[in-house]
């Protein structure tokens, strides 16, 4: 990347996009703003300016005036909104200061110490100047740390951290108030969520407290982020670093059509509420109308429609050394679409789609099926609005379509899917969840809930012809075959959002009904457990993963607000 005057290249795309740079300060790394409304954190990598995040300032604020470092350490963006001086703190997300002073378009200075802060203004000949004391550094007493400011639409957990002895949460609440048992272990879950407020939020989740602490917010979507995707999961030092941290790639998408990639690393950080710190790297994005204006001959093809929503992400990771994930993504158009990432995520292409479902695709999930003495095969399964079912073959369309796997400089058409191997017609409205799960036998077990608030449950055969019982190329496709199918009609009063098969013996489904219900598995259809009430309304995501054999699964639904059940089998 590099600088032409005081125009930059603010974020890592095929696309170049000039800016003035109204800001600049070096701390560590650098951070640019640009008139924008947002500014962009950079760092100097092999004698170049590689970009790191870009971030979003305050509603309104479509003038970045400048960043300055305060005293306490934290970062102040400066910049203009109507014919106001505003003083926004991201770390609080609020205006620490307002001043009327007619707008940006004159001379003014800006000075702030722990004393007191002052702004000088030229306005109408005259020198004004403001001046408040205490500066930007306010003390504040959280009495409990923001979320999203509408709907979450997603949750997905990452992976776990273990913090020693002297790095221990404090609780909100008093000891003699925990419920029995709910101390847990000396762990902290790390849950991504994305919200109809064009966000994606790290949290980071004690099992021994019930407390939730916000690490970090990811502003770079323009429209509602309803999906999100992580692989890669590690740790900082690799496997053999006995240090706790955690480290993963993210997906995330939503309206718009759009995409974006970027990698998380969270390490323990004492001065922190948490006692852990989140650092993001953007890495690539992704538009469909982008991607359309690029082509060659776009006038022989139809336009994709902006107004696309991914509406469910699901990463199938590949077995070919040199080669990233592929992403499967469900389209509001009726299209399966899949997308290559390479060179770490830094490259996103679209590399395969398929209309089969000719209406809006809800979900997606994807598998690996693995038997000894055959290769491993790679499975999609996608839901559409109608209630059916589809399952895809990726490891037979990826070897037909070997070709578009390689980088390519100038995008061209993507490659088609084909027909499906096997369609189901599983329920009489919309898929709203989805899930599978392998079994010791050599089967999968897949569940899906719909809008009816019906369950379905079947058992799935995948059968390789052999190598030389095969006369041709397409006989070589495995066969999908259901070995027992079960359903549950009235399973809830509403949409069933939330579902996940634990075991071959349990299962837990979530509602819009405010219910959490678990249901066991392996005797014919699957038998009503218990259930537990809720408080968070319309939930439209659930995630569930086991703890320890003593604490059990935890189980965490994002809806008008977010909550975390601890459940003992």
């Amino acid at each position: 990347m590099d600088a032409l005057g005081d125009y930059v290249w603010p974020r890592a795309t095929s696309e170049l996009i000039l800016l003035p740079v109204t800001g600049l300060e070096c701390v560590g790394v650098r951070l640019l703003a640009g008139r924008d409304g947002t500014y962009y954190q950079l760092f100097v990598q092999g004698g170049q300016l590689q970009p790191v995040l870009r971030q979003k300032s305050c509603r309104g604020m479509n003038w970045v005036a400048g960043l300055r470092m305060v005293p306490d350490g934290s970062m102040v963006i400066l910049g203009f909104h109507a014919n106001e001086f505003v003083v926004w703190s991201p770390r609080s997300h609020e205006k620490l200061h307002i001043i009327n002073c007619g707008g940006g378009h004159r001379s003014w200075a800006f000075s702030d110490t722990e004393a007191a802060m002052a702004f000088a203004y030229l306005k109408d000949g005259d020198v004004m100047l403001y001046r408040a004391l205490g500066g930007c550094t306010r003390p504040h007493v959280i009495l409990r740390e923001g979320l999203h400011g509408r709907e979450i639409t997603c949750v997905k957990r990452v992976g776990t951290i273990t913090l020693g002895p002297e790095f221990e949460v404090p609780s909100l609440e008093q000891p003699d108030y925990l419920e029995p048992g709910s101390e847990g272990p000396g762990l902290t879950d790390i849950v991504i969520t994305c919200s109809e407020d064009t966000t994606v939020c790290v949290l980071a989740l004690p099992t021994a407290t019930g407390s939730a602490h916000a690490l970090t917010a990811i502003c770079n979507h323009i429209s509602s982020v309803r999906a999100v995707a992580v692989w890669g999961t590690g740790t900082p030092g690799g496997p053999q670093d006995p240090r706790p941290g955690l480290t993963a790639h993210v997906v995330s998408a939503g309206g718009r059509a759009e995409m974006h990639c970027f990698s998380i690393m969270v390490t323990p950080d004492p001065s922190t509420p948490s006692r852990l710190a989140c650092h993001v790297m953007h890495l690539s994005s992704h538009r469909l109308d982008e991607y359309w204006d690029r082509q060659r001959n776009r006038h022989r093809m139809v336009k994709v429609d902006p107004e696309t929503r991914y509406m469910s992400l699901a990463v199938c990771e590949l077995d070919r050394a040199g080669l990233g994930p592929i992403v499967a993504a469900a389209c509001s158009d009726g299209a399966v679409r899949l997308f290559l990432l390479q060179d770490s995520g830094r490259i996103l292409q679209l590399l395969a789609e398929t209309f089969h479902h000719k209406r809006c695709v809800l979900k997606v999930y994807s598998f690996t099926h693995e038997a000894p003495n055959q290769r491993r095969r790679l499975l999609l399964c996608s839901a559409a609005t109608d209630g059916s079912l589809a399952f895809w073959d990726l490891t037979t369309v990826l070897d037909r379509g070997s070709m578009v796997l390689e980088p390519a400089g100038h995008p061209g058409l993507p490659y088609q899917l084909g027909t499906p191997c096997l369609t189901l017609q599983a329920h009489s409205c919309g898929v709203n969840s989805l899930h599978t799960l392998p079994t010791c036998e050599g089967h999968h077990l897949v569940a899906s809930g719909s809008e009816d608030g019906s369950l379905h449950l079947f058992k799935l055969a995948v059968e390789i012809p052999e190598l030389e019982d095969a006369v041709g190329e397409a006989e070589l496709v495995p066969q999908l075959r259901v070995l027992e199918e079960y359903s549950v009609p009235c399973a809830h009063a509403a949409h069933v959002t939330g579902l996940k098969i634990l075991s071959t013996s349990l299962m837990v489904s979530a509602s819009i009904d405010q219910r959490l219900t678990f249901w066991r598995l392996g005797h014919g259809e699957p038998i009503f457990m218990n259930s537990t009430v809720y408080h968070v309304p319309d939930v439209a995501d659930m995630d569930c993963w086991p703890v320890s054999p003593e604490f059990g699964h935890r189980c965490a639904l994002g809806g008008q607000g977010l909550e975390v059940y601890n459940w003992y089998d």
